[in-house]
């Protein structure tokens, strides 16, 4: 008999609500669920116009040296300085923004703003 009234004693337990992220928030979940998956998509449309943004085109012009390819670079970055062109009986001397060879770019600090040629500058030996 003792053991029936220890039996009927016991509290029956129920079953916990879990909620998850929900728990401390006070909309409803259908509301969350619309902002958790707007917010998804905004994610990967951004992804995808970075991924589909190639930056600027940096193109170098090494008017008689060794060629030297072209660079991608993003707006707002300092050049990545090909390694010098050579030319025999010259040196080089830099480069430089315009074909005339008189605006020298400044390696660092100009930044890429937009696609560019850059020139070679030469000095005869």
């Amino acid at each position: 008999m003792e053991q029936n009234i220890k039996e009927s004693q016991t509290p029956e337990k129920q079953p916990r609500e879990f909620r998850g992220l929900y728990k401390h928030v006070k909309i409803s979940v259908k509301t969350l669920d619309i902002i958790i998956v707007t917010c998804l998509v905004v994610i990967v449309l951004l992804v995808a116009l970075d991924l589909r943004n190639p930056g600027f085109t940096i193109t170098f012009e090494s008017k008689g040296g060794t060629d030297v390819a072209s660079q991608n670079q993003m707006y707002g970055e300092l050049l990545e300085v090909p390694e010098d062109p050579t030319r025999e009986g010259y040196e080089f001397t830099g480069w430089y923004l315009d074909s005339a060879c008189e605006e020298l770019w400044e390696e660092d600090e100009d930044k890429i703003q937009s696609d560019i040629t850059l020139y070679a500058g030469w000095e005869k030996k």
